[in-house]
């Protein structure tokens, strides 16, 4: 659904959206993966930054019922992310948001989908594996 979405918004998003897009992901960028109060999970500081990332990107869709289906989807799957996801040394998570906000700001939506879907698996991946890397 998140592809589908992500391809109205690049259609039909203005340049407020662009703005809100390139401020989220400049949230984003800032804001630390972990913190050290909550050990080795995601943080809760991050965690928000990267919905409201994930909601920017989608808003220019500008249909009030998939951005709310997006919301439940998101918010039904977060408390398995954050307790799930780990440190994965291997991974540049800041540099695959990057990619996507690039594409997207680009108009360019075939290469923001191969990112997005990219970036989903390789999350899917790392929450059915195995923990790997240090707290």
């Amino acid at each position: 659904m998140a592809k589908v979405v992500l391809r109205l918004a690049i259609e039909r998003g203005d340049l407020d959206w662009e703005a809100r897009v390139r401020a989220a992901h400049h949230r984003l960028a800032r804001t630390p993966l972990y913190a050290p109060e909550e050990g080795e999970y995601l943080s809760s500081a991050w965690s928000q930054a990267h919905r409201a990332f994930r909601r920017a990107l989608l808003e220019g869709c500008g249909n009030p019922v998939l951005l709310d289906a997006f919301d439940r989807m998101w918010t039904a799957s977060e408390l398995g992310r954050r307790w799930s996801a780990h440190r994965t040394p291997d991974r540049d998570v800041a540099d695959e948001h990057r990619q996507l906000e690039e594409a997207t700001l680009a108009r360019d939506a075939d290469t923001a989908i191969d990112v997005l879907t990219r970036h989903l698996a390789l999350t899917a991946t790392v929450l059915a594996g195995p923990k790997t890397g240090s707290p």
